[in-house]
């Protein structure tokens, strides 16, 4: 799942890249008391980028999905 959401994508469209880059500032937080903002951030770019999306089983969507349950477990291992 990380590998797949960390690695270099070189087809990452531009209103991809916001979801993403927020996505992977907060994989990449190693501070625990700045992680809880950061991952709240990256959910909610997340979210809005799922909202704007026209099918629901894109490969994108399938991405957000697998991104939202990796900030999900960083969160329970807080």
């Amino acid at each position: 799942m990380w590998k797949v959401l960390c690695a270099g994508t070189p087809s990452v469209n531009h209103s991809d890249m916001e979801w993403l880059d927020v996505y992977r500032a907060a994989a990449m937080e190693f501070d625990r008391n700045k992680l809880p903002a950061s991952i709240d951030v990256a959910e909610k770019a997340i979210r809005q980028r799922l909202r704007g999306l026209p099918i629901a089983h894109s490969k994108e969507h399938l991405k957000l999905r697998d991104a939202l349950d990796s900030l999900a477990v960083l969160k329970r291992m807080l």
